[in-house]
């Protein structure tokens, strides 16, 4: 039966699209499906999502194959919800836009994106806009828990991304056209510039579109190899789809600066009381000092500059622990392999995946960001400044625009671990001043990056394409 289900339900063009790695390897998407892709969670058909199906039926303790089997064998023919809907506990708002925000991605471990998406939503909360949040799969119900306790409803739509080399998927454009119908929106908020079902779907019904944009395409050649575009296709997509672009910081907005009047900058947020209970670091005294890089642990994040950078203060005598967090990547993995005991200095160390970061900004005193791409915010940073860290990072990208040269931490010049690692010596021999810029960072977060200076900058853009704020935000 499993076969047969397999065979109808799923959509081998779609399945192609969405999963391109299937498609570069030449395999037969049924025999994938089957065989690796049911396993993994992947879904199946632009018209349904085993994941959601699991999530809304099964209360999220199915495995896909029981999604699937169950689907097939009961809920076609019940009038099951293949595309599940999931409401929250917020009543319908009067006056304020009423907001379909689609998320890009969701994993079964949370980063930047997902986190990024539930500012949005909850910043939208706090103006008094009615969100309804379409994300592409189930796959992590406790953080689809926390959506729902800050918008109207939740809605399941596997989508493929924007790719300039194909049409955009009908399948998908309906199921949006009938959710903004369903929900009756005034517009579409896209939480990234990859999505194009979307845009076309509330182009559709004559809505409004904002793009929420949080990629530097002239910098990200494996972005734009995935969208099939250069980085000047990219932006001429955006503009032409969208009313509204918010950009995550100035230099992200530059990308679109022939359209400045189309463009509005809302820098990235955190909930600042989580991390006030963060203490700041102690001054290390007699143990090492600890420096730590949090993220993807992949050689575009700087994996082997931080480890230049361990050697380095090795080599200049410096009592220091460097400390990786995240998962395990080939990468990774080959560097470590490298410097097998016995074969170089053994203050480095990874210590894994933490699902929250202030588990890691606990065990630090000092955080690097050594990225070999362009930030286009660079959240771990701000997260690093909320936590009375001081931040080394490289001067290039966005970080310029969190980092205050010699109060908050140090800017040094792309690609340069050994003068990332004089830096850090330079706070080991002075670990007043440690805590000194440590508490800068703190007080520079509160000041410019907290909820409210958010839901401001947000309301203030959203008001040039919906007028009602203005007359709402005057009232109050």
């Amino acid at each position: 039966m499993l076969f047969w289900a397999a065979r109808h339900l799923l959509d081998p063009a779609w399945y192609l699209a969405r999963y391109p790695d299937v498609a570069e390897a030449g395999l037969n998407p049924l025999h994938h499906f089957l065989a690796f892709g049911l396993g993994e969670g992947r879904e199946p058909s632009p018209r349904l999502s085993l994941s959601g199906y699991a999530w809304r039926y099964g209360r999220g303790r199915w495995a896909p194959e029981q999604a699937l089997l169950h689907y097939w064998a009961w809920g076609r023919w019940r009038g099951a919800e293949p595309l599940p809907l999931a409401h929250g506990s917020h009543a319908r708002s009067q006056g304020r836009p009423r907001l379909v925000v689609c998320a890009h991605s969701l994993g079964p471990r949370l980063f930047g994106a997902e986190r990024s998406l539930l500012d949005v939503v909850r910043g939208l909360e706090a103006l008094g806009c009615e969100v309804v949040v379409s994300v592409p799969n189930a796959s992590h119900p406790a953080y689809l828990a926390t959506l729902l306790a800050h918008c109207h409803a939740v809605k399941v739509l596997p989508y493929t991304w924007w790719q300039a080399q194909r049409p955009a998927c009908e399948a998908s454009v309906e199921a949006f056209v009938q959710l903004l119908r369903e929900c009756r929106a005034d517009g579409v908020y896209l939480n990234t510039l990859t999505l194009d079902a979307p845009a076309l779907a509330a182009r559709t019904l004559g809505l409004k579109v904002i793009t929420h944009v949080r990629e530097l395409p002239d910098h990200d050649p494996a972005l734009c190899q995935a969208l099939g575009a250069d980085p000047v296709a990219v932006v001429a997509r955006v503009v032409a789809d969208s009313d509204l672009i918010v950009a995550n910081s100035c230099h992200t907005a530059q990308a679109f600066a022939r359209h400045a009047s189309q463009v509005r900058v809302v820098p990235n947020t955190l909930e600042m009381s989580d991390w006030l209970a963060l203490p700041p670091p102690a001054v290390p005294g007699d143990r090492p000092l600890r420096v730590g890089m949090l993220g993807s642990l992949v050689a575009k994040k700087g994996v082997a500059d931080f480890a230049a950078m361990a050697d380095a203060l090795a080599t200049r005598g410096v009592p220091a622990e460097c400390v990786l967090f995240g998962e395990a990547t080939s990468e990774l993995e080959a560097l470590l392999a490298r410097r097998a005991p016995g074969e170089g200095p053994g203050n480095l160390v990874h210590r894994g995946y933490v699902d929250d970061p202030r588990e890691a900004l606990a065990e630090l005193d000092v955080v690097v960001s050594l990225s070999h791409f362009q930030e286009s915010f660079g959240r771990t940073v701000l997260e690093a400044m909320a936590a009375a860290r001081p931040v080394v990072a490289y001067a290039w990208g966005a970080l310029p625009e969190l980092v205050e040269e010699g109060r908050t931490g140090f800017l040094v010049p792309f690609g340069d671990p050994t003068t990332v690692a004089s830096r850090i010596a330079a706070l080991a021999a002075r670990p007043e001043r440690l805590v000194a810029m440590g508490a800068a960072g703190r007080e520079r977060a509160l000041a410019h990056f907290d909820r409210p200076a958010f839901a401001g900058a947000l309301g203030e853009a959203i008001e040039t394409v919906f007028p009602v704020m203005t007359t709402k935000r005057s009232t109050q």
